[in-house]
């Protein structure tokens, strides 16, 4: 407006002056010193303005961030009041800086069950707040922050070695480890060794054709063997009925049934018991005692409902404060460069462990190992949920082989099941094969692996959801115990604690938040 107002008056003098002294030179410089006089005037009133709304804009700012801060004020106080008292559930307002208003706080097991009346004091769970801060013009904002409390067990009986969220079955291969079926049958009906025991806390167990299972077995519902040369080193233990009709079979230790045992065409080393008459087809099938006898209290060690509860989907968070305070945290060249010398750097002071920070990579993530230089320290690689993550380590050094490499493709919803997102999907994430001895790898992927290493690579852990399909992307794999405090404890066996009494010992750790919304 004021641009154009000055073009105006310009123009009238223009036409005035040209009038009064046509071809003369006083009226155009007249003229000229009157343009220039109001150019200045338009640029003066033009950069007050913008003088005027920056400082105004920069006060907003400055109210919204007070607003923010003050909101933050409030959450820290209320997760300050619910650690102290586990049924608090709201504060009071603040009227003095920072000031907070309407903080609240929900409890449940996961996100979507946040009804508890008070915050559990033995169980993992989540602590959602809600808080809205006050700026100094009276502006607000509200936040709203998920913490996971997370447990862990200190006698744990070997952990969850593996998850396993759907079917599973082994085709001509060998799992080395305890094997859990936490949902579901599990029908073993091809040439498959298991050296561990077999655990069904939720279902059934078949055995046929040459289903070798070097521990005992342990269902909730039926177990059954039929085919030929099924073979069950130890015990058969379920809440169920067991029949045992497996030509050429054979069980190494007891058999024992909350309803009834079935012995047909297969041997016995133990003893037999059910609370209805064994049926034995003959007698010689039998080494030990028929027994009719309801099913022992300590018939399960530990417990099929422990075994379930420690099986549970651990939502493992990409905050960094999730992972312990002795790690010295580095970021990756790219997110796609080999990080050997990232991994294998000099810790900084005060630090035991290295954490390499992926998570601001919003595609692809290729994490490549080489041999050189060695990697002396224990490390934990974490990656963001939205994206894909490809491990090509088959250059790692057997001189790391007493190391512990923790790949989290991180799953930041704390709902207890597995969570993966439509960008990297169901068999979205990639491993090659390890270098024979080389460092223990423990690999947390909520999506799973499209194509499986090679066994003689691969020491450590499998920690996976479903693959989409009826089955999951089973790799073969050496099952290690494999520690990274205060979050992952895992072991490959189930059947005992390490003081060997059954007992499960929880151990609750600090609040990690997982997302904050405004």
């Amino acid at each position: 407006m004021l641009v154009e107002l000055g073009q105006r008056l310009t123009d009238r003098l223009l036409v005035r002056e040209a009038k009064r002294d046509a071809g003369g030179e006083n009226g155009a410089a007249l003229v000229g010193v009157i343009v220039v006089m109001l150019v200045g005037v338009i640029a003066s009133v033009v950069i007050a303005g913008s003088v005027i709304f920056a400082s105004q804009a920069n006060v907003a700012n400055q109210d919204v961030t007070q607003a923010f801060v003050s909101a933050e004020s409030g959450r820290d106080v209320m997760l300050a009041a619910v650690m102290a008292n586990p049924c608090a559930k709201s504060i009071s307002d603040s009227t003095a800086s920072p000031q907070y208003e309407d903080v609240t706080a929900q409890f449940g097991p996961d996100v979507d069950h946040l009804t508890d009346a008070c915050l559990s004091t033995a169980a993992a769970a989540v602590i959602r707040i809600t808080a809205t801060g006050k700026g100094a013009d009276g502006s607000k904002t509200t936040i709203v922050s998920d913490y996971q409390r997370a447990v862990t067990y200190e006698k744990q009986p070997g952990g969850t070695l593996a998850y396993f969220a759907g079917q599973f079955k082994l085709t001509q291969s060998t799992y080395a480890g305890d094997l859990v079926i936490r949902t579901g049958n599990y029908n073993c009906n091809s040439t498959t060794s298991i050296d561990g025991d077999l655990w069904a806390p939720k279902g059934s167990i078949e055995l046929s054709a040459d289903c070798h299972i070097t521990g005992s077995v342990y269902a909730l519902g039926t177990v059954k063997t039929s085919g030929s040369k099924a073979k069950v080193d130890k015990n058969i233990v379920a809440e169920g009925e067991i029949r045992l009709e497996s030509t050429n079979g054979a069980v190494g230790g007891n058999v024992m049934s909350g309803m009834k045992v079935t012995v047909k065409d297969m041997t016995v080393a133990g003893n037999v018991q059910s609370p209805t008459a064994p049926d034995i087809k003959s007698p010689g099938l039998v080494a030990g005692t028929v027994t009719t006898a309801p099913l022992p209290s300590n018939a399960f060690v530990p417990t099929l409902e422990a075994v379930y509860d420690m099986t549970t989907w651990v939502d493992f968070p990409s905050t960094r404060s999730a992972w312990g305070t002795d790690v010295d945290w580095r970021t990756p060249p790219s997110c796609t460069a080999n990080v050997t010398s990232t991994a294998a750097a000099a810790l900084a002071a005060g630090t035991a462990r290295v954490g390499i920070d992926y998570t601001a990579c919003t595609t692809g993530v290729t994490i490549t190992l080489s041999a050189s230089p060695t990697i002396t320290k224990d490390v934990l690689f974490l990656i963001p949920p939205g994206v894909k993550m490809s491990l090509d380590i088959k250059g790692l050094s057997t001189d790391s082989a007493d190391r512990q490499l923790f790949f989290i493709h991180a799953d930041n919803v704390a709902n207890r099941t597995v969570t993966c997102p439509t960008s990297v999907g169901s068999g979205g994430d990639s491993m090659t094969q390890l270098a024979s001895g080389a460092a223990k790898v423990m690999l947390y992927t909520p999506c799973g692996i499209t194509k499986a290493p090679k066994k003689e690579g691969f020491r450590g852990q499998y920690y996976s959801g479903d693959s989409g399909s009826t089955k999951l992307e089973q790799p073969d794999f050496d099952c290690q115990p494999m520690t990274w405090t205060p979050r992952i404890d895992l072991g490959c066996k189930l059947a005992e604690a390490p003081d060997g009494s059954g007992e499960i010992v929880t151990k609750l750790l600090p609040p990690t938040m997982l997302t904050q919304t405004e």
